[in-house]
């Protein structure tokens, strides 16, 4: 089994948690680990590559994207959901560029 995962690096603060939780999706600080979780479904994890790089590169893809798109957007998505979703990928790169959220292939198997 393959996936990807938006975490909160090891080494942060409690502040920069807090911060990564405001940032990123939801539950990025859920209270266990990508170890744990694959432990309790029976996976061992032999593999974990960090792949923020190319995720922030897509990010600001797809936000130069929306910008370059925005009338039209707007008037498909309404106002509202285009605003969302701005602020959503704005707050992603913001979280990456402080080095709180970081993206990981992760692959495990039985």
């Amino acid at each position: 089994m393959a996936g990807y995962l938006i975490q909160v690096p090891a080494g942060v603060t409690e502040a920069q948690k807090r911060r990564a939780a405001e940032l990123g999706p939801s539950d990025v600080t859920a209270p266990a680990s990508p170890e744990a979780l694959a432990q309790a479904a029976g996976l061992t994890i032999v593999l974990t590559e960090d792949v923020t790089d190319a995720f922030r590169a897509t990010c600001a893809a797809l936000a130069a994207a929306r910008r370059d798109l925005e009338d039209e957007l707007r008037a498909d998505e309404g106002d509202d959901f285009y605003e969302e979703e701005r602020r959503k990928k704005n707050a992603m790169l913001q979280g990456i560029d402080e080095g709180i959220l970081r993206r990981s292939l992760v692959v495990a198997h039985k």
